[in-house]
């Protein structure tokens, strides 16, 4: 019960909609066989049964027990020990997955900019490896990603689609930006916006990141493994708890539960979630307002 307490309300739920991700995505029956000298002569089938079973029921118990805070420094830990076990295999989307784990289960009502801090260094290292990048300021990497894209298909996908081609958007996007100089330098200055309203608690930061995930995964179709889910849940580092509810958002479960199905519509879901919560929220908010008693002094 403590535990519930100090973690802030917007803390749980992202830790909570990471998990669901974690679950309904299967990531528990994605493990590489261990690789560093500690762990050879390790049997690999034990090893991979033994980090799935600690990574579900940590998932399980950040959804629903008392202790979220405990339960994400667990899945935190099994992450690590997949990370720091293998080196032939690395996976950036769950490292970032872990950085948030593991913010969240040291945030306090005092340190819970944390995560909003790391999402920040996050999305300033990315502006600055663009920025430095001379593919990304003369719009080459631009223009050759969208060609590509829209030749290949969609990238990877909870649903398989692989290298379907005729990707429409791509193509379309790839017409508009020309030789791509103006959209790279508008990826970096939207990255960096991004960063700094994360850095100064802004809550327009948190519909910047929607913006930023939900339009990458509608023009690649690749959720890019647990990197999409975190990066949503990521907004809620910016609202205000009394703008979470107490319950669950069923809408934006749903739309994860859905997403092996819904390919391109996830986006969809996500911001329909996303809008009612907000709307909900908001008339909540009036309601309160309409039946506090005056104090006309």
């Amino acid at each position: 019960m403590k535990d519930q307490g100090e973690l802030p309300i917007t803390h749980q739920r992202a830790a909570q909609l990471i998990a669901t991700a974690w679950l309904v995505t299967g990531q528990s029956f994605f493990f590489p066989p261990p690789h560093l000298s500690v762990f050879e002569g390790a049997p690999d089938l034990p090893w991979r049964l033994i980090l799935a079973a600690l990574s579900t029921l940590s998932s399980v118990a950040i959804i629903f027990s008392r202790f979220p805070r405990v339960a994400s420094a667990a899945l935190a830990g099994v992450i690590a020990l997949e990370l720091f076990a293998t080196r032939t295999w690395f996976s950036h989307n769950r490292l970032f997955v872990l950085a948030l784990l593991v913010t969240i289960a040291l945030s306090t009502k005092t340190l819970s900019s944390l995560p909003r801090m790391q999402v920040g260094v996050v999305f300033l290292g990315s502006a600055l490896d663009k920025l430095f990048a001379p593919a990304w300021r003369d719009g080459s990497f631009v223009t050759s990603f969208l060609d590509q894209l829209a030749r290949f298909g969609l990238m990877w996908s909870p649903a398989g689609h692989v290298g379907e081609g005729g990707n429409l958007l791509a193509a379309g996007a790839r017409l508009v930006v020309g030789d791509g100089t103006i959209a790279g330098w508008v990826v970096i200055g939207f990255e960096l916006a991004v960063a700094l309203a994360f850095f100064a608690g802004r809550r327009m930061g948190s519909w910047l990141n929607l913006a930023f995930h939900l339009g990458v995964f509608a023009l690649t179709g690749s959720t890019m493994g647990l990197f999409f889910f975190a990066g949503v849940a990521s907004s809620l580092f910016l609202l205000d708890e009394q703008d979470v509810p107490k319950e669950l958002p069923s809408v934006a479960l749903t739309a994860l539960i859905a997403s092996p199905l819904t390919h391109r519509f996830l986006p969809v879901l996500v911001l329909v979630g996303v809008l009612a919560w907000r709307c909900r929220a908001r008339d909540g908010s009036n309601a309160r307002a309409i039946g506090a008693p005056r104090s006309d002094g």
